[in-house]
């Protein structure tokens, strides 16, 4: 092993627990139950056992989000109703599919959004979605040392 060589440390998510959880655990504040190694939205029948609050309650009980999309321009000002619609769709799909990737805030100042997520994935998909849908500009920022992306979409007329 080269001693000269910069052993860099796994990035994790804070809100991570590095471990299973015990089957049957549920989220008290959302009712999502952990079941075969994953969180999911309960289903007639299903069994709940002891409460334990998911990463993403937690995330949006500390405000603390995992991704952040920055949406501005002109365009942005003149189709905000388009748009809106289209990160609602993309939003109620998702989470859909999980308890995990859900919405924190959105914040709406001087014709600039921004909606931060419990999920990175999520943040990329709807960047991804706009830049799809809408073309502009779409500039993706990781950070380093944690489990966080910011997006920026800006398109001018």
């Amino acid at each position: 092993m080269r001693l000269d060589k910069f052993i860099r440390p796994k990035s994790g998510d804070p809100y991570g627990k590095g471990r299973k959880y015990t089957e049957g655990m549920y989220c008290p504040a959302c009712q999502a139950l952990y079941h075969q190694g994953r969180w999911k939205w309960p289903r007639k029948g299903d069994v709940f056992r002891h409460p334990c609050m998911c990463s993403a309650c937690r995330r949006i009980r500390d405000r603390f989000p995992a991704g952040e999309v920055h949406i501005s321009g002109k365009y942005f000002n003149a189709h905000k109703n388009e748009i809106m619609n289209l990160v609602q769709n993309v939003i109620t799909e998702e989470e859909g599919r999980s308890p995990l990737k859900r919405v924190i805030d959105f914040t709406n100042e001087k014709g600039r959004l921004c909606i931060s997520f419990t999920d990175d994935h999520l943040a990329r998909r709807i960047g991804d979605a706009l830049h799809k849908a809408y073309r502009g500009d779409l500039d993706v920022k990781y950070s380093d040392g944690e489990r966080f992306v910011r997006l920026y979409w800006h398109r001018d007329l």
